[in-house]
């Protein structure tokens, strides 16, 4: 199964109508004078849609944009972050990462630049991605309507996103990209609309029941886990950069909260004091990808007992951290560390916390 990623993130399919029909055919009459017993049709059940959602393309990136489209953006030779990853680092394990596009039925695709493609300076990697237009706030929706360039973490990316029928369609350029390749943004998104006018079917979201959680508040909800029993006192916030704007579009679609936080390094709280730079991840209704994530970790995973979850696993993430992955059977909480005693900690915290 092709495995797709968004820049920070990887997709699958899942779902599809599930339905079933038993309609006995009625008793037929004995050859004798009894009375023939009359017994009602079974009524046929109504088709119940799954609660996973269906996902646009059918989660495949080879779909949303084919081999020759993306080559003729990125130069013949591209390479999709997959297949980046294991030239780069081949002895690491490839990165596990949650689909909160998939969540709301869509999906985000990345890939990279061919060696030596005649690109704008410092575009090295293209990500699309495919979203309901319902779930892109206005706001973010008119301002990455024209091409935007921002800076975070010694990179720039630009940005450009349109409405095509009822999907929001977006591309982004890094990774150090000074000027927005307003041609190159708006070929890919031509591409993709292209393709996605196309498709049969329709994508649909997660179904919401009373089981996934909301998007929780960061600083209440270090204050309800007690996290300064853990880590001592901190502060939130990120210890440098900022977040991505997609951090900020997840949040307002209800699919994922990152809660960013480092110690404060003002108070030190002992002569053991340990610094630690953590991010949390919430990601409400994303146990319809549990499956792939298990079978995605397979290689390099192991079990943890993490408090208030029903499944949960860590998995190694090379230089010896790994992430610590948690289900309640409806929402996933994850957190990447050096310490994955610290993290199984903090997630089961979190898991107990939301599910009370």
């Amino acid at each position: 199964m092709p495995r797709r990623r968004l820049a920070v993130l990887t997709l699958a399919l899942v779902g599809a109508l599930t339905a079933g029909c038993a309609t006995p055919a009625p008793v037929a009459d004995t050859p004798t004078a009894t009375p023939t017993l009359e017994v009602s049709p079974t009524p046929t059940p109504s088709e119940t849609p799954d609660a996973g959602p269906v996902l646009a393309f059918d989660g495949d990136c080879a779909q949303m944009l084919t081999t020759d489209q993306r080559d003729a953006i990125l130069g013949v030779g591209s390479r999709t972050a997959e297949e980046h990853a294991q030239q780069m680092e081949p002895d690491r394990p490839l990165p596990i990462r949650v689909d909160v596009a998939g969540t709301l039925g869509g999906l985000g695709c990345t890939w990279y630049a061919a060696e030596g493609a005649d690109l704008p300076d410092g575009l090295r990697v293209l990500t699309v991605m495919v979203l309901p237009a319902s779930s892109v706030p206005k706001e973010y929706a008119a301002k990455y309507s024209v091409a935007v360039c921002e800076s975070n973490y010694g990179t720039s990316a630009c940005r450009l996103g349109r409405t095509a029928g009822e999907s929001w369609v977006s591309a982004s350029v890094g990774d150090a990209v000074p000027e927005p390749p307003r041609e190159l943004l708006a070929s890919a998104i031509d591409a993709v609309a292209e393709n996605l006018a196309s498709t049969v079917g329709r994508a649909r979201p997660i179904t919401l029941t009373d089981q996934v959680w909301s998007i929780p508040d960061c600083e209440s909800l270090g204050r309800d886990i007690r996290l300064d029993e853990l880590i001592g006192p901190y502060v939130h916030g990120h210890w440098e950069g900022k977040a991505e704007p997609e951090d900020d579009l997840f949040r307002a679609a209800g699919v994922l909260a990152g809660c960013p936080l480092f110690t404060d390094p003002e108070h030190p709280d002992s002569e053991a004091w340990e610094f630690h730079y953590l991010t949390p991840y919430v990601a409400p209704g994303l146990a319809w990808q549990w499956d792939e994530l298990r079978a995605d970790a397979e290689n390099s995973s192991r079990a943890v007992d993490v408090e208030g979850a029903a499944d949960a696993f860590a998995v190694d993430q090379g230089y010896g951290a790994s992430i610590v992955f948690a289900t309640d059977g409806t929402n996933v909480v994850s957190l990447y560390s050096q310490n994955p005693d610290l993290a199984v900690q903090i997630v089961g915290r979190i898991m107990t916390s939301l599910s009370s």
